[in-house]
């Protein structure tokens, strides 16, 4: 079974639970494990606060191949709201840092997608600033067809 049909599956069968309230998203994708907690799911669409994907043979990782993810998703995920670049990277903690560029900006403040590339795991939030508050994670609404093809990505990116 594909990837985007082993997503698909597990969305219509939490959709059909009607649970209220957020519900986790965990799949065994072979190389890895894809975790979501979703706040939302219709026949349409899916509202995510925390995506990640969990990778054993990233583990070990080097700072460099690691770059090279970044880079590769930077690419792939033309699809979201705003495009996704990195703007940190830590060489010593091994870890890469990408934001929106630019954030969305309106009145009601500044949201943006961050995706940190880590030994180990990816992990994509959206957060929302309003001016003079902290950060806080808001949920990413996307379609079904986006949060599959999101998870198609990660994959192929760490292949």
């Amino acid at each position: 079974m594909s990837i985007k049909s082993q997503v698909h599956t597990e969305l219509n069968r939490l959709a059909s639970l009607g649970a209220i309230g957020p519900s986790t998203l965990r799949l065994d994708l072979g190389d890895g494990t894809l975790e979501a907690t979703l706040t939302q799911i219709d026949q349409l669409a899916c509202a995510f606060e925390h995506y990640s994907y969990k990778v054993d043979k990233l583990a070990g990782a080097k700072v460099d191949q690691l770059k090279d993810i970044a880079n590769t998703l930077s690419k792939r995920l033309s699809y979201l709201l705003e495009s996704i670049s990195p703007i940190e990277i830590d060489n010593e903690a091994c870890v890469v840092q990408m934001r929106s560029n630019p954030p969305q900006k309106d009145d009601d403040g500044t949201r943006y997608y961050e995706l940190v590339v880590a030994r180990g795991e990816l992990t994509l939030c959206r957060f929302s600033r309003v001016s003079g508050q902290v950060r806080t994670i808001v949920a990413a609404n996307v379609t079904r067809e986006v949060f599959e093809r999101l998870t198609e990505d990660f994959v192929a990116a760490v292949a």
